[in-house]
């Protein structure tokens, strides 16, 4: 199997224009052979990006750089609320729990993390308040000490979670519609129109077979019994 091959790259608008048509995409070295799933920027100056057997790099406006990580198993999301606070997650391994680590500025370290199954995204609010999804509906909730876990609606995976606030969060992920909104106290389902419909055509269906099968029975001849005969 070869080496994979990754490759960076940043697009800018050029300055003395700022038109989309001239933008830029530029390529940077990268200081890891191993894939990058999810990047977050903090700043022009200030990045970070997460893959494979627990990469993590840093951009510091100029290069990236390999960081030291904490974990060997793969990290599928990143995300910073700040230069010195940040969180990503990911897959588990036997013996070492789920990949859930934090930077404090310094280093990243591990968390202790309430579920074992693998977690793809995290997004956080600001340093009390932050939401992770992954594997057959997992749903944890940072509370600013420690991480909880959270009823979820649904037993199919979670791909992605984003808070618009506090209080307007929304996860996708498998299943039927796969769309889920937090309602404050629980997360539903946000099913579209097309499922409805096709709801109520299935429940219509059945509602018809039933009823055809209990007119059936009404007409059928009852047989003599035993004393008539």
């Amino acid at each position: 199997m070869g080496v994979p091959i990754v490759i960076l790259f940043r697009r800018t608008s050029l300055p003395e224009t700022g038109n989309t048509e001239d933008d830029v995409t530029s390529s940077w070295t990268n200081p890891t052979m191993w894939r990058l799933y999810s990047v977050f920027m903090v700043s022009a100056d200030d990045g970070w990006a997460v893959g494979d057997q627990g990469t993590i790099i840093r951009w510091n406006g100029t290069a990236w750089y390999n960081v030291t990580s904490p974990t060997k198993d793969s990290l599928l999301s990143v995300f910073m609320v700040d230069a010195n606070d940040g969180w990503a997650v990911g897959e588990g391994s036997t013996g070492t729990g789920v990949a859930l680590i934090r930077w404090n500025g310094t280093s990243w370290n591990k968390v202790t993390c309430p579920t074992t199954d693998w977690l793809f995204s995290v997004f956080m609010v600001d340093a009390n308040e932050g939401w992770a999804v992954g594997k057959e509906g997992t749903i944890i909730r940072w509370n600013g000490a420690a991480w909880n876990n959270i009823t979820s609606p649904t037993q199919s995976h979670l791909f992605s979670v984003f808070l618009v606030s506090a209080d307007d969060r929304w996860v996708v992920g498998a299943g039927w519609g796969g769309l889920y909104r937090w309602t404050g106290t629980e997360w539903i389902p946000e099913f579209s129109a097309a499922i409805l419909m096709l709801v109520l055509i299935c429940l219509t269906l059945v509602a018809f077979i039933l009823a055809k099968t209990t007119l059936r029975k009404s007409r059928r001849p009852k047989l003599p019994s035993k004393n008539q005969i």
